[in-house]
């Protein structure tokens, strides 16, 4: 076949030039014969622009049309037609035609051209092609041949489409091909109206055929229609002016129904002045637009051998064998539990689907939304499949979809039902094995949005939202999966809740909801790159943690950025910013709070009720109330900084442990704040508070290496010191440098320097040697 179209191609091509060079010496040789003269003005012919807007089904084009005489005579013209179009989806093209036409002694007009075409497609593509065509004109009859003939090998990859073949979803990569073809069309007139600017209807009936060399390309072939209303030499716009509407109609088995209206102006270049009279009949045919396809025929078909097997794009799992329902399966859940497939797409192309029993995933099967996106399996080449589909659950006893093992469910919209997914049984929930939970969203379940048992390691959800259902986003007993960039939103209880966890919870966000963001009882697992937000209660609440709790934000909740009740793992590099109580509180600690940042709460920064681990490297700025507070602390404090709370900097009470290299700037009360020591103070830093930079009311251990500089109130402040107070420096605090209301231990190796009252004061009962001061407005010893 695609032989024959190539033969009939070629025939047609002799066939044109043949007919070329016979009106061409026809031409020639009739110049100067008086039987053929119109009796015509030497301009009678001038060149004109016509612009025009051609809407369609497919598209709006809009195009410019240039006619350019080079040479005429009594009974032949030779011109150039130079023509534009712009499509609104993308793409243009540029054609540039000369056309010879001649006026025989029957008042027939035959005429030849040939375009060379430059097209670039809605695809970014560009195809060269040379057309030639043939025509014969009357006054009240058209006949015209057009041959295309596009560059030899022209094809161009286009975006790859994902197909069922032979039951299974593959990647069908597709190239764009320019097709060689022919068409024609006789035309004639149908009404005539002198009086109304020489207005008339003209009908044309054709065909057209093209193909291209692809064994995977359908032939494009049909029927055409058109008719077109012209009026001529309008009063406003001059002599030789034109407007023509036209209706157009055509049908191939490749692009279905196309229609498409056409509304062009003809405008003449130069002036009317020195013209005698308008156009005859044949001279205004003489000057006809050449009809030909308005474009380089372009279609994107399969590229042999194409076709690949398709991997879900974000997951990499094989689609394979599919079945596809949508709203219009009768009984979609029986469907699904009765489908051998591995893959069920419900597809939302029929609209929503209503569902009053739940769907049952099948062990090992793929349940997903129409509207994801597949990758090839060798090339890597990206598609999309389907419609996306909302479920509507309407029985709120019952789960929307129910989970199973080995199984994967993605890309839904479910609203209402007892949960949206769950692994409900009726009576209780199941635990779950190689489980995955993609791209879902859940809203107005009548309890949580997800809900499940036990999740083993080899399971996942991610990406899923859940909002404004009745109680929780997220519900899971025992976690050992993955938790992965979820959103829980507007829940009226907390976003998470996982009473056990030895998971991975990561980058997952708890938005507005009712009550905590992230609520777990047990954590031996990784609490990594989470968010909460502005829930009602605290953002993060661990009853016990044995596991990592780490890069983490809580801002603007209700209650604590974060809560730990007993901590015996890692709690590092979390944020807890602008929450209304403190940003982080634990209760009991054994292991390690280190490198977080807690700024601009309404409580205080850090509260630690009992600890016995290692705090170190936080740091507390701008929180009402202290910075850190402390009750009960045996484990290592250090390399911590507090800056400019609303109380004090650190506020301890009863330190049995080791407090060292802290740091405590521009609080508004006392740097630190301590009613017991019984362990090293040592390498601590005071400067610029609004009281004392260290208050003390018993110290019984060593403090060594302290530093109090430029506080508003004294340096160090002591109501009682029994132990050793060695090596310390003070230096330009606004009233006294050290005041020891009593000491009963060992002051040594002390300065006290430049401060605004006296350098030592208070009562000494102890010992007290090399001890130095100097500057101090009230006196540099006792």
């Amino acid at each position: 076949m695609k032989e024959d179209g190539r033969l009939r191609l070629r025939t047609l091509t002799l066939w044109i030039s043949c007919f070329v060079i016979t009106t061409c010496a026809a031409a020639t040789s009739s110049a100067a014969d008086p039987r053929r003269v119109l009796d015509t003005d030497e301009d009678v012919y001038r060149p004109y622009v016509a612009a025009g807007v051609r809407p369609s089904d497919e598209d709006v084009r809009l195009h410019t049309d240039m006619f350019i005489p080079l040479f005429w005579n009594e009974s032949s013209l030779l011109f150039a037609d130079v023509r534009g179009q712009f499509a609104d989806v993308g793409g243009g093209e540029g054609n540039w035609g000369l056309a010879i036409r001649h006026l025989l002694d029957c008042e027939c007009i035959v005429g030849a051209y040939g375009f060379y075409d430059l097209k670039q497609s809605a695809n970014g593509n560009w195809f060269q092609q040379g057309t030639i065509g043939a025509e014969l004109l009357t006054r009240r009859f058209d006949l015209r041949v057009n041959g295309y003939l596009p560059e030899g090998g022209s094809q161009t990859a286009v975006a790859p489409t994902a197909v069922i073949s032979n039951g299974n979803l593959v990647v069908q990569n597709n190239e764009e091909r320019a097709y060689h073809g022919l068409d024609g069309e006789v035309g004639a007139l149908l009404w005539r109206k002198p009086k109304w600017f020489d207005s008339e209807i003209r009908g044309f009936a054709g065909v057209f055929h093209f193909e291209t060399d692809s064994v995977n390309a359908q032939t494009v072939a049909g029927p055409r229609l058109r008719a077109e209303w012209r009026c001529y030499d309008l009063p406003w716009m001059g002599l030789d002016s034109r407007l023509t509407l036209g209706a157009q109609y055509q049908h191939d088995n490749v692009r279905g129904d196309q229609s498409a209206a056409v509304i062009a102006v003809r405008l003449p270049l130069g002036t009317d002045r020195g013209r005698s009279r308008r156009m005859c009949v044949m001279q205004r045919r003489m000057t006809d637009v050449i009809v030909r396809d308005i474009d380089v025929v372009t279609r994107a078909t399969p590229t042999p051998g194409g076709q690949e097997a398709a991997l879900h794009a974000e997951h990499d799992f094989a689609i394979g064998s599919v079945t596809v329902l949508d709203a219009e399966t009768d009984d979609v859940p029986d469907a699904v539990a009765t489908s051998t497939t591995d893959t069920v797409i419900l597809d939302g192309s029929a609209g929503e689907l209503e569902l009053s029993n739940s769907i049952v995933v099948q062990d090992g099967q793929n349940l997903l939304g129409g509207g994801f996106t597949v990758k090839g399996a060798d090339t890597g080449a990206v598609a999309r499949f389907g419609t996306p589909i909302h479920l509507r659950g309407s029985d709120d006893t019952q789960s929307v979809i129910v989970m199973a093992d080995n199984a994967r469910v993605g890309h839904f919209s479910i609203e209402g039902g007892l949960h949206g997914i769950s692994s409900d049984n009726g009576t209780d929930y199941d635990d779950l094995a190689n489980v995955h939970l993609f791209g879902n969203e859940v809203t107005d379940a009548a309890e949580h949005g997800f809900r499940f048992a036990a999740l083993d390691a080899d399971s996942s959800l991610t990406q899923n939202r859940a909002f404004d259902n009745a109680e929780a986003g997220f519900w899971i007993d025992d976690n050992s999966g993955t938790l992965d960039r979820n959103t829980s939103q507007d829940n009226q209880t907390a976003g998470f809740v996982i009473a056990s966890n030895s998971g991975s919870v990561t980058a997952n966000r708890a938005m507005e909801n009712g009550e905590e963001g992230f609520l777990l009882a047990y954590n031996d697992g990784l609490i990594f790159q989470n968010e909460a937000i502005e829930n009602t209660m605290s953002g993060f609440v661990v009853s016990y943690n044995e596991g990592d709790i780490s890069e983490n934000e809580s801002t603007d909740n209700a209650s604590s950025g974060f809560e730990v009740e007993t901590n015996n793992g890692v709690v590092s590099n979390n944020v807890a910013f602008d929450n209304f109580l403190d940003g982080f509180w634990f209760e009991d600690n054994y292991d390690t709070i280190q490198d977080n940042l807690s700024v601009f709460n309404f409580g205080n920064g850090f509260t630690l009720n009992d600890t016995a681990g290692t705090v170190s490297g936080n740091y507390a700025a701008s929180n009402s109330f202290n910075g850190f507070e402390f009750r009960n602390n045996f484990g290592d404090f250090e390399d911590n900084t507090s800056e400019q709370n609303g109380s004090n900097g650190f506020d301890f009470k009863h330190n049995a442990g080791t407090i060292t290299r802290n740091q405590a700037i521009g609080n508004d009360d006392d740097g630190y704040d301590f009613s017991y020591n019984l362990d090293t103070f040592s390498d601590n830093e005071a400067i610029s508070n609004w009281n004392d930079g260290f208050q003390f009311y018993s110290n019984d251990h060593l403090m060594t290496g302290n530093q109090a500089i430029g506080n508003a109130e004294d340096g160090f402040y002591f109501n009682q010191n029994n132990g050793l107070f060695d090596d310390n420096y003070a230096e330009g605090n606004f009233d006294d440098g050290i005041d020891l209301v009593e000491n009963f231990g060992t002051l040594s190796n002390n300065e006290s320097n430049d401060n605004a009252d006296q350098g030592y004061t208070g009562l000494n009962s102890g010992t007290s040697t090399d001890n130095e001061g100097s500057g101090n407005a009230g006196g540099d010893d006792f």
